[in-house]
């Protein structure tokens, strides 16, 4: 009886007897592609996370995220506890932190696995909004137009993907 991997020996007579290297350099292009594909998943996310929390330092970010707080079934409460700018404040400097952080895995490696643990459990937060505020639909439209501040939660997706990822790389 002939196996499979007899068989498919027995036709590597047709194949040309010398290596292939166009594969090789597939192979070298699709693990440099791999490495930069890392190494932007989690400096990236450290980046906008601390852009972001700077950004929320202001005002304007202040006044946006009363309003989503304010139309949230599940965060209006926060309001009654926190002004808006103070809330702002401390997601702000929360994010930058962990931002510095998950930028730590290459010493600090546990220290990275918590930073995007605790950025995964603020970003499905972020992202729940999009389901339980009102505000993040454009009014006479409703789903799927989505205002610019939908649009901005929007973006919080793919940065619950790269922060899950980093918890994984640093486990």
């Amino acid at each position: 009886m002939v196996t499979r991997w007899q068989e498919l020996k027995h036709w590597s007579y047709l194949l040309p007897k010398q290596e292939f290297p166009f594969f090789k350099e597939c192979l070298m292009i699709g693990k440099t592609f791999k490495i930069a594909g890392r190494f932007l998943l989690r400096y990236g996310l450290a980046i906008v996370l601390i852009w972001l929390g700077l950004m929320k330092l202001k005002n304007i970010e202040a006044d946006y995220l009363k309003d989503v707080l304010a139309n949230s079934s599940l965060f209006n409460w926060l309001l009654k506890y926190f002004t808006s700018y103070a809330f702002s404040q401390i997601v702000a400097y929360l994010q930058m932190a962990l931002g510095v952080l998950i930028a730590l895995k290459p010493v600090a490696r546990k220290v990275s696995f918590w930073g995007g643990l605790v950025a995964t459990v603020i970003l499905f937060i972020s992202v729940s909004t999009l389901l339980t505020s009102s505000y993040v639909w454009l009014s006479p439209y409703g789903f799927p137009e989505l205002s610019k501040l939908g649009q901005s939660i929007l973006k919080d997706v793919v940065l619950l993907g790269a922060a899950l990822w980093c918890v994984g790389d640093s486990a």
